[in-house]
């Protein structure tokens, strides 16, 4: 029973990382000032969330001047008293590869190359992407995540206040164009993203997950959250990201292993 949760914990884990970084580091389009724009509930509407959001992370310029990103830190499978070191890179319009290091296990990687996605680690070992997990996989990796939110999420809700972490936060409900719902959540007094709830696709099957937001750190300019805490159908993780950098990563680092 031991392995086969862990087994499916891994294959939840290489995708779930995907959705607690990179909503997180969501953005808004420019236009209007829409800072201050309440709807008839009386609450602030979405994207006068998203632009205060913009502001918090460092502003669109700052955001805009940016192509691509590696995230290097440390992993942490609490559930099962695992760590290692992890690498993410990602760049524009929706690259992405995630390695983790797993100590005494191996390497676990999931990544997406504009044409195929996949997911490997050592106990099962690689598989291609297809289906839900896959229109899922593309829509997270989208490197201006989202420039355009309104077409990633076509139906966006503030519904109320409450608190999270003792931080009085505001409750968005946003469901994208596949009709999955994602509960997001912004602090009223940073900006900052503080909490997300979704149900990831994997392929063992969906899976709730809660990610918790708990630091943020400047890197040149840009504002990225740094201390994250995952909760993945009872299973709990921790990332801790350590540097970032802008603006190294070539195509040739999405390369699709072989044999997809």
């Amino acid at each position: 029973m031991y392995r086969s949760a862990f087994k499916k914990t891994l294959r939840t884990v290489i995708l779930g990382l995907l959705g607690a970084i990179l909503l997180a580091c969501a953005q808004s389009s420019s236009g209007p000032d829409y800072r201050d724009e309440e709807g008839a509930n009386g609450l602030l509407t979405p994207r006068a969330i998203f632009a205060r959001y913009v502001d918090a992370l460092g502003g669109e310029s700052v955001i805009r001047s940016h192509s691509s990103r590696t995230q290097s830190g440390t992993f942490e499978l609490s559930s099962f008293g695992m760590s290692g070191a992890m690498t993410m890179k990602t760049a524009a319009p929706n690259l992405i590869l995630q390695e983790i290091e797993l100590g005494g296990l191996g390497t676990i990687n999931s990544g997406y190359n504009g044409e195929v996605a996949w997911a490997s680690d050592p106990l099962q070992g690689m598989q291609r992407l297809t289906g839900q997990t896959l229109s899922d996989m593309v829509r997270q990796a989208e490197y201006y995540m989202p420039l355009t939110y309104a077409s990633v999420f076509p139906e966006q809700e503030t519904v109320g206040q409450t608190q999270v972490n003792g931080e009085q936060a505001y409750e968005l409900i946003l469901t994208d164009t596949d009709g999955g719902e994602t509960q997001a959540y912004f602090s009223t007094e940073t900006g900052f993203m503080i909490r997300t709830i979704a149900t990831i696709s994997s392929p063992v099957g969906a899976v709730r997950t809660v990610t918790d937001l708990h630091e943020y750190a400047e890197f040149d300019g840009e504002y990225l959250p740094v201390a994250l805490t995952v909760d993945q159908g009872g299973q709990q993780f921790e990332i801790q990201i350590e540097s970032v950098t802008f603006n190294d990563v070539s195509a040739s680092d999405f390369t699709a292993p072989s044999g997809l």
